[in-house]
This record gives C-alpha cells, sequence and structure tokens, in this order.
C-alpha cells in the first residue's frame, strides 16, 4: 500500500529561508564598508526580513503533511498575519532601542532580503521548466 503524499512541499520554503540568510548576511558585510552602523544597521533591517519569513514559514508549513486543505489554508493565513504583525514589532523595536540606526540601510536591508521572496518563486519556475 502506497502512502499518502502530502498536499504541500515544504522544500521551497527552506530553500528560501536560506537564499535570504544568505543575502543578508552578503548584504551586512558589503554595508561595513559604509561603517559598523551601516553595516548594523543593514544587518538589522535583513533579519527582521529574515525573521518574518521563518515565522511564516513555521507557521505555513506546519501542517504541511495534512490531509485537510482547509487546515493547510488555515495555516497560510495565521503566518501571513504573524509574519506581518511581528515585522511590524521588531521595526518599532529596532528604531526604539537603537538611536544611531541609520533607517536607510535598514529599509534597504529589509527590502534586498524581501527581494528575494519575491523573485525566489520565479527562479525556481525557469530552474524547473519542462
Amino acid at each position: 500500500m502506497s502512502r499518502p503524499q502530502p498536499l504541500v512541499d515544504k522544500t521551497p520554503a527552506v530553500r528560501l529561508i536560506k537564499g535570504q540568510l544568505m543575502v543578508a548576511i552578503t548584504i551586512t558585510l558589503i554595508a561595513s564598508f559604509w561603517g559598523s552602523w551601516s553595516s548594523l544597521s543593514a544587518g538589522v533591517g535583513a533579519s527582521i526580513a529574515v525573521i518574518g519569513s521563518a515565522y511564516f514559514a513555521l507557521q505555513a508549513f506546519r501542517h504541511a503533511g495534512a490531509g485537510s486543505a482547509k487546515q493547510i489554508v488555515r495555516s497560510f493565513y495565521k503566518g501571513a498575519a504573524g509574519r506581518f504583525v511581528l515585522t511590524v514589532l521588531l521595526f518599532s523595536a529596532a528604531f526604539a532601542g537603537i538611536k544611531a540606526l541609520q533607517a536607510g540601510w535598514v529599509l534597504a536591508g529589509f527590502f534586498i532580503v524581501q527581494l528575494v521572496a519575491w523573485v525566489s518563486p520565479l527562479w525556481d519556475a525557469l530552474r524547473h521548466k519542462p
């Protein structure tokens, strides 16, 4: 008897988080050429994006092996809402807690890492083109 296949494959999400971590490290190192506060600021922004994506992936794919599509969809919505709230809280905490943050670098780090999440599905589609 064969085993049922999961409705959702979490492999692309794991690959995405790894890619975002590599880009976060890279942007932090690049920003270090402009000084330690630039590097810290870019790292904070990049980390906020990675943490948000990791939270979403944990929530959304928590029931990846489940047979209920309704349960999977609910997990995706919970992950998206939680990611939004977590991102807002982390930005607020970062700017309130570290007065010397450079807003431009924080936003650059965040958006560059977030760009990985937007481009990743397109990249996967092009790589696995029939």
